[in-house]
């Protein structure tokens, strides 16, 4: 049980990260120019995409940002924006190449459900009017929130960092939202202790059938001290659904006081910075320190103009760090963990 405070550059408030933009890396004319020059190297030797490694994708300048860029992660704020991705012009192919050459150079993409794909596109397959409706399409089924426009709240993903790139942004709304773990946790430390603590015995979370029928649900602290280390695995929506599920118990009084605390501190206005990402924005957060979350939002008219994004789940090629063993069969990091018993890392 974590009992004291966070402390260090992953506590920020949105004042902080309004006041100081060096968390957004803009590319420059080269570091342009290397992308399509790296992205024309894989074309001529007819890589596939999940055959481009680092070497294979070349970056004179811009592989060192990247590669500095994993101590933002795993260290320091714990998220990044990338700008001005050339992707203009380019068919979503090689849209697909770029932006797995340039995460390739961050981390090792890792898959993102039970198919095994480990680069999804993030778009509406299911528009709803409102929450209600969508609540009822969650209830009956698997559907997942990035598969629909509706607001997602905070919540992390899977393995080490995320990586959103945006291809083409929306009408109106579908605003990025970021918030520091360390200063939710921080805020439920000094208001009361009790749900702090709370938040680090399990919880049971709908696994959204991506464990197979016989694992319909998952059990983890929200909240996990681990080599000195606060770590977070939170959707709020899937605790939620899995009351309905077999073998969950209902939450108790202290348990809903706690999730409600937390999505209290979360949604702090002073913790939280919100900000719109445009086409050939990259989006990088670490899944442990950092939290993201999206605005609802209402699509273009015109079908080529729908709101999309690509998303990749990331295992940092450094500078990872140990992760609690209660994460090792979930869902969010059982690839993670299995990616670092293959490298190596210690226990």
């Amino acid at each position: 049980m974590r009992t004291t405070p966070v402390v260090g550059p992953p506590l920020w408030t949105a004042a902080q990260l309004q006041a100081d933009p060096s968390w957004i890396h803009t590319l420059d004319a080269t570091q342009r120019a290397e992308c399509l020059a790296a992205l024309e190297h894989t074309r001529v030797r007819r890589l596939t995409i999940e055959e481009i490694e680092p070497h294979q994708f070349p970056l004179p300048t811009l592989g060192p940002v990247l590669d500095g860029i994993i101590d933002q992660i795993e260290g320091g704020r714990g998220v990044t924006l990338l700008r001005g991705v050339p992707i203009e012009g380019l068919s979503m192919p090689d849209i697909e190449r770029l932006f797995w050459g340039l995460a390739s150079h961050m981390g090792y993409p890792e898959p993102q459900d039970a198919s095994g794909k480990r680069l999804h596109h993030v778009r509406a397959a299911h528009v709803f009017a409102d929450e209600a409706s969508a609540t009822a399409a969650f209830l009956g089924g698997t559907l997942r929130g990035y598969q629909t426009n509706v607001e997602l709240d905070f919540h992390g993903d899977g393995s080490d960092a995320l990586f959103f790139l945006c291809v083409q942004d929306a009408m109106s709304g579908g605003l990025s939202r970021v918030v520091s773990v360390g200063q939710a946790f921080n805020t439920l430390l000094a208001t009361d202790p009790e749900l702090a603590m709370v938040l680090q015995q399990d919880f049971h979370f709908d696994a959204r059938g991506e464990l197979g029928p016989e694992r319909p649900f998952q059990t983890a602290p929200v909240l996990t001290d681990h080599a000195g280390r606060l770590n977070i695995l939170y959707k709020r929506g899937y605790i939620e659904l899995a009351q309905r599920l077999d073998g969950v118990a209902p939450l108790t009084p202290l348990q809903r006081r706690a999730l409600d605390a937390l999505d209290a501190a979360l949604n702090d206005p002073n913790h939280v910075h919100t900000f719109r990402m445009q086409p050939g924005d990259i989006q990088i957060a670490s899944n442990h320190a950092v939290l993201h979350a999206r605005t609802t939002y209402e699509e273009w008219p015109e079908p080529e103009r729908k709101r999309h994004m690509l998303r990749i789940w990331s295992t940092l090629r450094r500078n990872r760090r140990p992760l609690p063993p209660a994460y090792r069969t979930t869902r969010e990091f059982a690839a993670s963990h299995a990616r670092r018993l293959a490298l190596g890392d210690p226990g």
